[in-house]
């Protein structure tokens, strides 16, 4: 089962490129589960306002969803509290996952992605 995982550098007010642009899991089959968790590093600040949007073949999953703040000693992964979407495709051709973050703040942010992409369980 693979999984996707990268750390995004999001300057003020930008968003980012598609996570899963240019990897083999740009497109995925029908019956394909997609977990998506996500946290952000918000250096001391009480709030994140970073946001993900997440579509899969124009219906959206998520939108304007807000990125909990990486808590230390939590251990991030795509199990557990970080967990911002678990769906499965359901499109019988191919599948489009579209995974962005927004920074609506006036700093850069980092942001933990992980997507794991396999068979329901």
């Amino acid at each position: 089962m693979p999984l996707v995982k990268k750390k995004l550098s999001i300057a003020a007010g930008a968003t980012s490129d598609q996570v899963l642009a240019g990897t083999t899991y740009e497109y995925v089959d029908a019956g394909t589960q997609i977990i998506v968790s996500a946290a952000v590093d918000t250096a001391g600040t009480a709030t994140a306002d970073t946001t993900m949007d997440f579509t899969v073949n124009n219906a959206e999953f998520s939108r304007n969803a807000s990125v909990s703040k990486l808590v230390d000693g939590e251990p991030f992964s795509w199990r557990g509290n970080y967990v911002m979407n678990d769906m499965i495709t359901t499109g019988a051709v191919r599948n489009r996952p579209i995974i962005t973050f927004t920074n609506g703040t006036s700093g850069t942010r980092s942001v933990d992605v992980c997507v794991f992409i396999g068979s329901p369980s």
